[in-house]
């Protein structure tokens, strides 16, 4: 099965796993990631398809995603331990990425890292995950976001998007009295290191 069959049958498949609402969010960073992708020479359909699966397991019992997360192969992705992002609260990235591994017995890293790392980001994350992390947060259906934000986001290079988004998303978060997961503190602190070394 190609990307474009895989893209096809999620599709379909979010009719019957996902909220109707959850399934328009996934549809625009589909959209977004593609369109990302394509300002940035990295292949659209990637971007579409990591895009449309990100949150493919997120309406699953959490008993049921924390099970499919503990497969992810984080180590094969030169990740280390993948316990140091899959936290309790937040299983159903590496969940959708081991989905992904057994629906379609996808073997593509670049798709496999974006899906994972899409809620919590990480340092490592190479452009096509950096995207993805960024399409969640910057789709046009964040109320939080104002269009002037994204607009000016999408016209960064590919670091100094993730650098704004990081840092806007852990503002948010603590603004509105939520937790912010340690995997995102060590993007946030990876990044502002790199800012200071340049």
């Amino acid at each position: 099965m190609d990307f474009a069959e895989m893209i096809r049958d999620i599709d379909r498949r979010m009719t019957s796993m996902l909220s109707p609402e959850r399934a328009l969010h996934s549809r625009r960073v589909a959209e977004l990631s593609a369109a990302i992708c394509s300002v940035h020479a990295i292949a659209p359909e990637k971007g579409e398809l990591a895009g449309l699966a990100h949150d493919i397991c997120k309406e699953l019992p959490r008993s049921e995603q924390s099970l499919l997360a503990k497969g992810f192969p984080g180590n094969r992705l030169g990740k280390g331990d993948e316990s140091s992002f899959i936290s309790d609260h937040i299983p159903h990235g590496p969940a959708a990425a081991v989905w992904l591994i057994e629906k379609y017995e996808l073997a593509d890293d670049e798709i496999l890292e974006a899906v994972a790392y899409h809620t919590v980001g990480d340092p490592k994350m190479g452009p096509l995950a950096s995207i993805v992390y960024c399409a969640d947060k910057l789709e046009p259906g964040r109320k939080e976001i104002s269009e002037a934000y994204r607009e000016r986001c999408l016209s960064m290079s590919i670091p100094d998007m993730v650098a704004s988004v990081c840092s806007h998303s852990i503002e948010w978060l603590r603004r509105t009295g939520r937790p912010v997961a340690p995997q995102t503190i060590i993007l946030y602190n990876s990044l502002i290191k790199a800012v200071r070394q340049a």
